[in-house]
């Protein structure tokens, strides 16, 4: 879990954490605590930025239930951004494109393929996805800089499918960072492209096992 606090392209303040511990116990006393030690308040905030996903359906929940209550709350307008091009930024000036992931679990990724460019934007390769890592693979012919908890689990099958192409980010930038998410929001919104609070949803991509389950005995 991840907060920060920008002014314009200047980091102000940002804390990670990755801990046992939902976002439910830890994101509004973390977003307390940057707000108190930058000396900023609620209503000096200006723009909210959020993940919209694809990833952890109850991190993108809580998330997004916060963001919608403080710009509820403040009028402040919000944008929405990917996680996993958020989690792309990372690699922003790679020579060669970059295939975000995150471990899906049931030994699947959430993934795409993307180009950074230079203005903070991302242009899309091939589309988010959740699936097998081996079966996505399959679909890259060039040379590809792997970032992510997903790349970090399935090493080897990429090693293994792309022993030529596939390269792989230090271990410190596998993380998604709100710095990051940041910088792809303020382009959005600077574009017009900002969300409405009290309607917009995540981006589950997989649908949860509720609603699996409720498909499943519906077939019945």
């Amino acid at each position: 879990m991840s907060v920060a606090l920008q002014s314009d392209e200047v980091l102000l303040g940002e804390w990670f954490l990755n801990i046992e511990k939902n976002h439910g116990e830890t994101l509004l006393p973390v977003v307390t605590s940057t707000l108190e030690m930058t000396g900023v308040t609620i209503r000096d905030v200006e723009l909210l930025v959020v993940t919209l996903g694809p990833g952890s359906f109850t991190g993108l929940r809580v998330g997004a239930s916060t963001a919608k209550g403080f710009a509820l709350a403040t009028g402040v307008p919000i944008v929405g951004v990917s996680t996993l091009e958020t989690l792309a930024m990372n690699l922003p000036n790679s020579p060669m494109a970059v295939c975000p992931m995150l471990d899906a679990r049931k030994s699947e990724v959430y993934t795409a393929l993307v180009r950074p460019q230079h203005d903070y934007g991302m242009e899309l390769l091939i589309p988010e996805q959740v699936a097998a890592p081996a079966e996505f693979l399959e679909q890259i012919d060039k040379d590809v800089i792997f970032v992510g908890d997903g790349a970090v689990a399935y090493r080897d099958i990429i090693r293994k499918a792309l022993p030529h192409y596939s390269h792989f980010a230090a271990p410190h930038l596998n993380m998604i960072r709100a710095f990051s998410a940041g910088l792809l929001g303020l382009k959005k919104f600077r574009d017009g492209d900002t969300l409405n609070p009290v309607n917009f949803t995540p981006r589950y991509i997989r649908i949860s096992e509720a609603e699996a389950k409720r498909r499943a005995e519906q077939d019945r």
